[in-house]
């Protein structure tokens, strides 16, 4: 890499920084392209150089977001120690895990704002979790039905879809159920959720519920939304 070619890297990773910083204390709506100019040391020139527009920026933050678990995914899917499901249970806890962590700019924002950004971040990420289940999942689960670990007639890409749009659909009614005021009253609800989503995955995979419970991490998953409850009642 020469030095122009050194230069120009180090001015996206400041408008980059820069961004995230921003948007992390103000928020996306209230930050303009100009004050991330200014924030990073660049003219406004040489940042629309590289991105056209706010929403530009977020989507790349969500492609860096996207990479960072793709890359993490990587030693789980190839351990050949484990079984297809035990692989696909690391990597279903892993992307669980980033999207609650600080590991990248998209979890924290989503961790610590509820605004008009952290709706349209969902929105872009829903595209990203999607081409992850199929790049990922898709092929563990076409070798997991190879080696008799589980059974089911369509394509692997359609299992991994569908568990794509289950998980969103969850995700989606948790959104809602925490706006109840009782919180005995939300942990039943998600329970019930999560008994759902582990039913249609055992029907689907020929797989016990038991099998399916540990693979979606629904213990991890009930302990983690209660501690959450309980939180935000405090809060």
């Amino acid at each position: 890499m020469n030095r122009r070619d050194r230069q120009k890297a180090q001015t996206l990773t400041d408008i980059m920084r820069s961004a995230e910083e921003l948007f992390l204390e103000w928020g996306y709506e209230k930050t303009s392209m100009r004050q991330i100019a200014e924030h990073a040391g660049v003219t406004k020139g040489a940042l629309y150089h590289h991105f056209i527009s706010k929403e530009e920026l977020f989507e790349k933050m969500c492609a860096l977001h996207y990479s960072v678990l793709l890359e993490a995914a990587g030693p789980y899917a190839a351990d050949s120690s484990l079984s297809c499901l035990e692989r696909m249970q690391k990597i279903i806890a892993l992307s669980r895990g980033m999207g609650i962590s600080h590991i990248t700019f998209v979890s924290e924002y989503l961790r610590f704002r509820n605004d008009e950004g952290s709706v349209i971040l969902k929105e872009r990420l829903r595209k990203y979790d999607k081409k992850f289940s199929l790049k990922v999942l898709s092929p563990l689960l076409g070798e997991a039905r190879e080696k008799g670990e589980c059974s089911f007639s369509v394509s692997p890409d359609y299992i991994a879809l569908f568990m794509h749009q289950l998980d969103q659909g969850v995700r989606e009614e948790l959104n809602s159920i925490f706006l109840d005021e009782n919180i005995k009253s939300a942990e039943k609800k998600i329970s019930g959720m999560l008994d759902a989503h582990v039913y249609a995955l055992s029907r689907l995979l020929g797989k016990t519920e038991a099998d399916i419970a540990a693979l979606i991490g629904r213990t991890e998953s009930l302990r983690f939304y209660h501690d959450l409850l309980r939180a935000s009642q405090m809060g």
